[in-house]
């Protein structure tokens, strides 16, 4: 019986592997619309592999890191999908994922059209707010969306080429991130609700350090 375990075990992990190609053949770039609910609906090979779902899904985000320095985009949004399938839970592939899209292809050296940055900043916000109902500490992905949020409306006081053209201008980018931030603070990151003082007294706040390198 323990042999019968293991061999399945061992078949899912090949499965697994192999899947990558597949998956990513079949997948077109669809800009900001490249993620599609990566953890909702049946998910067999979670299932199978249980307790080792997050290691599995650790392999998915190297991949992932690996395919975005090649410039593979389709692959590496692919690798995320994957990953955030088998650990839905975990916080930080939500907020590497989104921080990707928001700090890396919608910045100014990435893409220079202001309507395709904002494209990417809606479905990095999107994901963050997708995240919220799965991930193991949600206050820490609806901080980043404040943070995110608050950086756009700075972004619009500021002007010029780099400001994302943000539906409401200031007013509306900082109200949004005020109420991301209250709700950082219901969910238990109380410096949200410092954060969340701050944007309603009409204080700037810096552009955040995301340490993204894409």
């Amino acid at each position: 019986m323990r042999r019968r375990v293991l061999v399945i075990l061992g078949w899912a992990v090949v499965a697994l592997c192999c899947w990558p190609w597949h998956a990513a053949g079949r997948q077109p770039d669809r800009g900001s619309s490249a993620m599609s609910s990566p953890a909702h609906g049946p998910n067999v090979v979670q299932g199978l592999l249980g307790p080792v779902a997050g290691l599995a899904a650790s392999a998915e985000w190297v991949r992932f890191d690996w395919y975005v320095r090649e410039g593979r985009y389709e692959r590496a949004y692919a690798a995320a999908e994957r990953a955030l399938a088998l650990e839905p839970s975990a916080t930080q592939g939500w907020t590497h994922l989104a921080s990707h899209m928001v700090f890396g292809r919608a910045s100014l050296e990435s893409e220079p059209q202001p309507l395709s940055r904002l494209r990417w900043i809606r479905a990095g916000l999107d994901l963050l707010k997708q995240g919220e109902q799965q991930a193991a500490v949600p206050a820490d992905l609806a901080y980043l969306r404040g943070l995110v949020l608050a950086w756009v409306a700075d972004l619009e006081a500021l002007g010029g080429p780099a400001a994302p053209g943000w539906p409401g201008g200031t007013d509306g980018a900082r109200l949004a991130a005020a109420d991301a931030f209250h709700s950082a603070g219901e969910a238990g990151n109380l410096e949200g609700y410092l954060m969340e003082g701050i944007l309603r007294t009409g204080k700037h706040l810096e552009p955040p350090d995301n340490g993204q390198g894409h």
